[in-house]
């Protein structure tokens, strides 16, 4: 899998600084304060609004882990962190992450039911969500055509998906590897492996988590952004006031490790 650059140009250009920190801007966080504006003014959205906060919140707790990762490997490095608490502490972040992940896109699913051309009618979690859509074109057609081209445009999706299952679903579990200089994993179910994505492999068995999460990462954000303009289309809301911004310190590293994914990948096809 070639990393798709246009998505990860779209997530970096979401990410910026300040006097006060780095923010996330863009259409998602615009689209979040409008729907909680339009609540202020009459509009009966707050359902909606609760599932837009509970997403909001599992991606600031993406954005923590990330962050809690770096400083850990940080600790460590610096012989302030014992070799077998990095362990420990990098593989239950690794597994607290692809939870979150997954969260968000049930949460996601949710939103895109809301606003379909059939509330109601239509599943509530992405995986049966993608599925249904792609079964029928009645259903297609129930979904909307513009969102049901979104929801199966996310491909990657099930990458993620199956990872987290193996970890939460069949016994699956996550090792890290105390290499200094990176955070080194890899998930194991059973005898196999379940990440060999040549562009974000430290070796042939052994994953980057900088690159890993840089890329899903980074592929959540635009994927957020596009459905955010279609989700805007078809609430017909009123726009008042631009520009919201979302602080988190975690957008630093996530930032880097973005570009890392970039970098990475030109200099493996030079």
């Amino acid at each position: 899998m070639v990393p798709d650059k246009r998505r990860l140009k779209i997530a970096l250009s979401t990410i910026h600084k300040d006097k006060m920190d780095y923010f996330s801007s863009g259409q998602f966080v615009d689209l979040m304060s409008h729907v909680h504006v339009n609540i202020t003014m009459g509009a009966k959205l707050h359902k909606l609004y609760r599932y837009f906060y509970f997403l909001y919140l599992d991606i600031c707790n993406l954005e923590t882990i990330i962050l809690r990762l770096a400083w850990q490997k940080d600790l460590w490095i610096r012989n302030q962190l014992d070799e077998t608490l990095w362990i420990q502490f990098g593989a239950g972040d690794i597994d607290l992450f692809h939870v979150e992940f997954r969260s968000i896109f049930d949460y996601l699913a949710k939103i895109i039911g809301m606003i379909s051309d059939s509330p109601g009618q239509v599943p509530h979690s992405f995986e049966k969500l993608k599925n249904w859509t792609a079964k029928s074109h009645t259903n297609t057609q129930r979904l909307g055509e513009d969102l049901s081209r979104a929801v199966l445009s996310c491909e990657w999706f099930d990458d993620l998906k199956t990872v987290r299952d193996s970890i939460i679903h069949r016994g699956g579990f996550t090792l890290v590897f105390p290499v200094k200089g990176g955070i080194l994993f890899q998930v194991h179910e059973e005898v196999s492996r379940k990440i060999l994505i040549p562009e974000i492999m430290f070796n042939e068995n052994v994953a980057d988590f900088e690159l890993y999460a840089g890329l899903y990462t980074g592929y959540l954000i635009a994927y957020l952004e596009e459905v955010s303009v279609l989700i805007y289309k078809h609430l017909n809301l009123k726009k008042v006031g631009s520009n919201a911004k979302s602080y988190h310190q975690g957008l630093q590293i996530l930032s880097d490790w973005i570009k890392r994914v970039l970098n990475h990948d030109i200099k493996n096809t030079t």
